[in-house]
C-alpha cells in the first residue's frame, strides 16, 4: 500500500472527521448514559453509506458494509468518565474547542 495515497485520501475527509468528532464530544456520554452519542454514531454510519446499521439491546452500534468472505471487526467503546468540576477545564469539555492541531473535549482522544 502506498502510505502517501492513503494519507492524501484521508486528508480529503478531514473536515467531515472533525465535524463528526466535535458532534460526539458535544454529547455527554458517561457510562450507562451513552444513548445520545450512540444515535449520533448510527446516523453518521448511515450518512457515509453503511449497508446496514443497528443498535443492539445493549446499546452497541453494529454496522455492515459489503457481503464478502472476509470479516473485519472493530471493537471500541463510547462511554466516558464524568467531567468532574467544570472549573478545572480550560475549555468547555462538551464544546469540542478546536485549534489547528488539537480538538479539546471529553472523549476526544480515548481511542
Amino acid at each position: 500500500m502506498d502510505y502517501e495515497k492513503i494519507k492524501e485520501a484521508a486528508e480529503g475527509y478531514r473536515a467531515d472527521m472533525v465535524r463528526f468528532l466535535r458532534q460526539m464530544i458535544s454529547r455527554p456520554s458517561e457510562s450507562c448514559e451513552e444513548k445520545e452519542v450512540v444515535e449520533c454514531i448510527k446516523a453518521e454510519m448511515e450518512k457515509v453509506g453503511f449497508d446496514k446499521v443497528e443498535i443492539d439491546g445493549l446499546g452497541n452500534v453494529i454496522g455492515w458494509i459489503g457481503d464478502g468472505d472476509k470479516i473485519l471487526a472493530i471493537d471500541s467503546h463510547v462511554d466516558t468518565v464524568g467531567i468532574g468540576n467544570i472549573e478545572n477545564w480550560d475549555h468547555d469539555p462538551y464544546e469540542g474547542y478546536e485549534t489547528d492541531e488539537i480538538i479539546y473535549g471529553r472523549g476526544g482522544s480515548d481511542q
